[in-house]
């Protein structure tokens, strides 16, 4: 209602004209997007840059992810057959022979197996492979003003790159009406990239709203499939004093063949690690434990020093935790409901 002055703005708030403290200098008006942030012992809102949610079509991203979390994972793993030589026969000519190993090659790298612990750097590898990290920018994937298949700062290869060569390339065949490999394929290729959009976009908002990442790998069992989700949790980037560089946690909620549900939280502050792994079966839990000195030696070797090592049993704690990763997603995805106010 009226432009800032010394600090002070004076917004109209769902009909109540209210005078707020505001960091950012407001023109009169000027609406803006914001989202609840805190109610107690403050409110505080916090503004949604440039209308992005709404401009960027953010929600049906959102609202894909809702509709099957899992669906990064299960496609990584079709795709390991997808691609295969054998399955892509005669079309594997179409849409160009070393695009076509390398796309093969690529997703059986993004499947976390046996062969994948010999790799220390395997998801630092994976995050640059799958293409999450094409928009330098954040918000460029989201606003679409980077380039078809890389980005202005990493011109390697990569798997969402790939993949939307692969899309181009079958356009001619799906004109054409005769080849219902290629309209199966195109199917996949966009179901792929619908998949990996979407964890882009919640990577943003949770990068923007909690200063967290969210990581999906598919891990590869001899009798079967399990996913992790790795969670990494910088420092309260509103406390005093608390740098991007300082401490961290990482939440790991592995589903595991045997083991089942497992949890292991891991707090970092510069070279010191604490963790504990939690689960709900005393069984596994002492099935565990043994590991315990071996999991120590390899953080010591990476240049951790480890302050403490456990595991737990408790059927409460890994439920809880479970609770509150799924508030977390669903304050993301309440984005378009009441938390949001013009």
């Amino acid at each position: 209602m009226e432009g800032s002055r010394q600090g002070k703005t004076t917004i109209l708030l769902k009909g109540m004209t209210v005078t707020v403290d505001s960091e950012v200098p407001l023109l009169k008006g000027e609406r803006v997007t914001v989202r609840v942030a805190r109610l107690h012992p403050g409110v505080i809102l916090r503004i949604i840059q440039g209308g992005i949610i709404e401009k960027a079509g953010l929600l049906d991203y959102l609202r894909l992810f809702r509709s099957n979390p899992e669906a990064l994972s299960d496609l990584l793993v079709e795709g390991n057959r997808q691609f295969s030589p054998d399955t892509l026969g005669e079309l594997a000519a179409h849409i160009g022979i070393d695009d076509a190993k390398r796309l093969y090659h690529m997703v059986r790298s993004l499947l976390f197996s046996g062969e994948s612990l010999k790799n220390p750097l395997f998801l630092r590898e994976y995050l640059h492979t799958l293409g999450y990290l094409m928009e330098h920018a954040r918000g460029e994937t989201l606003k679409g003003k980077t380039g078809r298949g890389q980005s202005p700062t990493d011109s390697s290869p990569n798997l969402k790159g790939i993949l939307m060569k692969v899309a181009d390339r079958l356009q001619p065949l799906l004109r054409t009406g005769d080849f219902p490999a290629a309209e199966k394929l195109a199917g996949f290729v966009r179901s792929s990239l619908q998949a990996i959009h979407s964890h882009q976009v919640i990577n943003y908002l949770f990068q923007e709203h909690e200063d967290k990442y969210l990581f999906q790998i598919p891990l590869l069992f001899p009798e079967n499939n399990g996913r992790a989700e790795i969670f990494v949790k910088f420092g309260d980037r509103d406390s005093p004093g608390d740098t991007r560089g300082g401490g961290k946690k990482i939440l790991f909620l592995l589903n595991m063949d045997a083991l089942g549900e497992i949890i292991a939280e891991a707090g970092i502050s510069g070279n010191k690690i604490n963790c504990v792994l939690k689960c709900a079966d005393g069984d596994i839990g002492d099935f565990i434990k043994p590991f315990l000195q071996e999991l120590g030696g390899g953080l010591a070797a990476l240049g951790y020093e480890v302050e403490s090592l456990q595991c737990v049993v408790s059927h409460r704690d890994t439920s809880e935790i479970r609770e509150t990763v799924s508030r977390e997603f669903q304050d993301l995805f309440t984005l378009d409901e009441i938390d949001l106010l013009a």
